[in-house]
């Protein structure tokens, strides 16, 4: 296992493009490259990640499944000895998607459902109806129980603060975990007032979690200080050209001397509410998925204390 926090959990981003348009996601405002990851790319940067024995997620700005590649490259680093997750969505999970999903065998799938409830569904993702969503949905659950470990994720907004004991108890009658977490500003990109109010986080510099428990690698092997990055302003070096522990001690340095690049002045991530911890990263796959775990039930607590006082319903 990783010696140091920086590679334990790694969120590598396929591509940043996406035809989802989901109402909720800045789209618009994603400035830095577009494109697809390349082979040689993924080649380099999955050996290093794979021999760090990181978590590997793919997810990022863009739709991993739209990716050629991303099926034989879960399969790859599965017969390597690595792990890896995907986030996915109902959009992008058509014709066979869900069987060649389960059957490449990720670690564990996230199914992004926003909500259970079909006016907000549909509103917050306008490309498919809430219908075809669900019976997409049904699909990949009947598919994966027994062989990959699934859960479902959904977005509290002004439009539905008050869902997610129902969102909790819908999934629980098809045998699924899932959560809620809340609507955020994706570090000061999302404007969509009507289902998003900007929030007055205190700024604490130094003090995030997300950079501390996650490092973000985009298509083109650039880590940047997170996903919320949609300009590149924040690069810190690249997995093509940089060893692991050259990117480490970077954000070592970074956090000693205080994150605080100008996008962490408007972000409202949960994640940032979470000090980084002292102590040693994991030594084994099951003290990593039993931190992981705890670490985003104290983010949905945290966030259901938060919406019910924070998130207001457009009038």
């Amino acid at each position: 296992m990783p010696s140091d926090w920086t590679f334990v959990s790694v969120d590598m981003e396929l591509t940043n493009l996406c035809t989802s348009e989901c109402h909720m996601c800045p789209r618009d405002a994603i400035y830095r490259p577009k494109g697809f990851m390349p082979e040689d790319v993924f080649e380099v940067v999955s050996k290093k990640l794979v021999n760090e024995e990181s978590l590997i997620t793919f997810s990022g700005m863009g739709d991993p499944l739209s990716h050629p590649k991303v099926f034989e490259w879960i399969y790859d680093i599965r017969q390597r000895g690595g792990d890896v997750g995907i986030v996915v969505n109902p959009t992008s999970l058509s014709g066979d998607g869900s069987r060649k999903l389960v059957e490449a065998g990720p670690n564990s799938i996230t199914l992004s459902f926003p909500s259970v409830q079909r006016g907000v569904f549909e509103r917050l993702c306008p490309r498919v109806s809430f219908e075809d969503a669900l019976e997409r949905a049904r699909k990949l659950i009947d598919l994966a129980i027994g062989r990959v470990g699934l859960r479902v994720l959904g977005i509290v907004t002004a439009i539905n603060r008050e869902e997610s004991d129902e969102y909790v108890r819908f999934w629980e009658g098809m045998g699924v975990p899932s959560s809620m977490t809340l609507c955020h500003g994706r570090g000061g990109n999302l404007e969509a007032p009507d289902i998003y109010e900007p929030k007055s986080v205190e700024f604490k510099p130094g003090k995030c979690g997300l950079f501390q428990f996650h490092t973000f690698v985009t298509w083109e092997g650039d880590v940047l200080a997170c996903c919320h990055d949609l300009t590149g302003d924040t690069q810190i070096g690249n997995l093509v050209n940089d060893h692991v522990y050259v990117i480490a001690e970077r954000k070592r340095k970074i956090m000693c001397n205080y994150v605080s690049f100008p996008l962490c002045r408007k972000c409202d991530e949960p994640l940032r509410q979470h000090f980084p911890p002292h102590d040693s990263p994991p030594a084994s796959r099951k003290e990593r998925n039993r931190f992981f775990r705890a670490l985003n039930y104290d983010a949905q607590k945290a966030s259901q204390l938060r919406y019910k006082n924070v998130i207001r319903p457009s009038s």
